[in-house]
């Protein structure tokens, strides 16, 4: 085969809509979840209305003014609309109605939200709004869904997808990871500063979710260093994981090293070090959606065949059994 012939055949690749599911449902939860958190306490109001109304959004003559005040006018009302919408694409995302449009339209609501309060949006606004493009020319809907329901009269079906809406949201989490841990050079992120970063993140009231003492921090001090140490090197070594993914798809193909890395399991160590870092994250410091909304990305670095497999192993069979010829494919990244 011809280069450009292997590049397409990748891109071509077909598989279970599993994986993107399950995606498209965490994703959805999560906006959900911090959407919620915003509305119960009272902060559309103070978020996206115009100043006039009492927000920090722009007034009525302000610019840049939204698409959706130059439609329906600025006021309180509008920042209410404008954010129902968005709760309502959330909700149909969630639960697979209608999936496509409801993920496009959750993310052109949600950037005109942060067009009107750019100040209250968040890298991670940004990471799933670029999530939400994607699964929207994705078949995420193709199972688990209302959808599925509706036209074939199944929740769950045996479909084969285009495979290459996961491999851009792995690339993504590549992305996300790599240069988070490239632009930690300051000192307390380094042997220079004692690997202290965590440590002093802790010490500020402002940013730990509990009012730990200064005794109590310092007496976890070398265990703040190590974590510390093993989340610089964690997003580092990101740009390692399409090529464990593709050892693991080929794993057919022999080879020493292919077998030895497959054997140490490197892909899972990798993967298990996110999940106990997000979720350290989301118990011990107050940043919001954040370790939510980057776990809810995590499916995409599971084949959907493996993942099908452990959700029948902890919840029985959902569906008639699959076989290989049906909806496995020989691996990711192959």
């Amino acid at each position: 085969m011809t280069v450009w012939t292997r590049w397409v055949a990748f891109w071509d690749r077909r598989e279970c809509a599993d994986s993107l599911a399950m995606i498209r449902i965490c994703l959805a939860l999560v906006v959900l979840w911090d959407f919620g958190t915003v509305a119960r306490l009272g902060l559309v109001r103070a978020l996206w209305a115009p100043i006039d109304a009492g927000g920090i959004g722009p007034s009525t003559h302000a610019a840049p003014i939204s698409v959706v005040y130059e439609w329906i006018g600025a006021s309180a009302t509008s920042a209410w609309v404008l954010f129902g919408i968005c709760c309502l694409c959330a909700l149909c995302l969630g639960v697979g109605l209608l999936t496509r449009v409801s993920a496009f339209g959750l993310c052109l609501g949600w950037a005109q939200l942060a067009q009107l309060s750019p100040d209250a949006d968040r890298g991670i606004d940004t990471l799933l709004r670029n999530a939400l493009l994607v699964l929207g020319c994705s078949s995420a809907g193709a199972t688990a869904s209302l959808d599925a329901r509706l036209r074939h009269g199944r929740w769950f079906r045996d479909i084969r997808v285009p495979a290459w809406p996961r491999y851009l949201l792995v690339l993504q989490l590549v992305l996300l990871y790599f240069w988070a841990g490239m632009v930690k050079q300051s000192p307390p992120w380094t042997s220079i500063g004692g690997y202290s970063a965590l440590y002093i993140t802790l010490s500020q009231p402002h940013y730990a979710t509990f009012g730990f003492s200064p005794r109590d921090v310092a007496a976890v001090y070398p265990l703040l260093q190590l974590a510390t140490f093993m989340t610089v090197w964690f997003e580092r070594l990101a740009p390692s994981v399409p090529l464990l993914l593709w050892l693991r798809a080929t794993a057919d193909r022999g080879g020493r090293v292919r077998g030895l890395i497959n054997r140490l399991r490197l892909l899972e160590v990798w993967v298990m070090l996110g999940v106990v870092f997000h979720l350290g994250l989301a118990a011990s410091v107050e940043l919001g959606m954040f370790p939510w909304g980057c776990l809810a990305l995590y499916p995409a670095l599971c084949a959907p065949e493996t993942l099908r497999r452990w959700l029948k192993s902890a919840q029985g069979k959902l569906t008639p059994a699959r076989t290989d010829s049906e909806c496995g494919v020989s691996g990711d990244f192959s």
